[in-house]
C-alpha cells in the first residue's frame, strides 16, 4: 500500500510528480524552450523538490536558486 507523502498524489511515482512539476514550471515561465542540458537539469531539480524534506540535506533556498539559474 502506497502512502501519500509531502502532498504526493496517490498512485504516482516520484518521477511522474517531478515531470508534472516540470511542466508547471515551464508553463509559468511562459512556455520557454530550454536546451536539452537545462531541461535535464530542471528535471533533476524537480525530482529533488519532490523528495524535499525540511529535515533533509537540500534546502528550499538551494531549490529556488537552482530554478532561477535554469530559467535565466
Amino acid at each position: 500500500m502506497q502512502e501519500i507523502q509531502h502532498g504526493k498524489q496517490p498512485g504516482k511515482s516520484d518521477s511522474e510528480v517531478a515531470l508534472d512539476l516540470m511542466r508547471l514550471v515551464l508553463e509559468q515561465a511562459g512556455g520557454r524552450r530550454l536546451s536539452p542540458t537545462r531541461t535535464l537539469a530542471l528535471y533533476h531539480l524537480c525530482k529533488e523538490a519532490v523528495a524535499y524534506s525540511p529535515e533533509g540535506e537540500v534546502s528550499s533556498d538551494y531549490l529556488e536558486d537552482g530554478l532561477k539559474r535554469l530559467l535565466q
